[in-house]
């Protein structure tokens, strides 16, 4: 068997070859891994959806690392700041990586802060707010839930 490592470092692809042997008529099997720096990612102010307030957003992988479900955001926001009052037809998975917030659901709030995860089902109703400065978070949606990625 032939195993290839398709590594894509800071938008360099190398090439590594695994072979036990040197059996040409071994299957071949391609991994790609994708490495990416914080330094490297583009911070988008959100600035295109109503009543969303002191939101950055960054699109960790998608379409350019070739990930084929899902999409991986970090979003930043300053005290006070909020995302829209929202739902949609897709869960997402959020992990809370610093400061304070809350999510706001048809169930009332519940308080957030470095370390909970939270899991929001499709169609509920919710509002991310942070209380202080650096409210900071993973996003995980489908492909088709982050604008700058497309399913094919």
């Amino acid at each position: 068997m032939i195993i290839y490592w398709l590594v894509l470092f800071n938008g360099r692809r190398d090439l590594l070859q695994l072979c036990p042997t040197a059996n040409i008529n071994c299957p071949v099997i391609t991994i790609m891994i994708s490495v990416n720096r914080s330094e490297d990612f583009e911070k988008q102010e959100i600035t295109d959806l109503e009543d969303a307030e002191d939101v950055e957003k960054e699109v960790l992988l998608g379409d350019p690392e070739g990930v084929e479900t899902f999409a991986m955001r970090r979003f930043t926001l300053g005290r006070g700041g909020h995302t829209p009052h929202h739902r949609h037809d897709w869960e997402h998975e959020v992990y809370v990586l610093a400061g304070r917030g809350k999510i706001k659901t048809d169930e009332g709030d519940k308080e957030l802060s470095g370390g909970d995860a939270v899991y929001v089902p499709s169609n509920e109703d919710h509002q991310f707010v942070s209380e202080t400065e650096g409210f900071t978070f993973l996003c995980l949606v489908p492909k088709r839930g982050e604008p700058t990625t497309s399913e094919e």
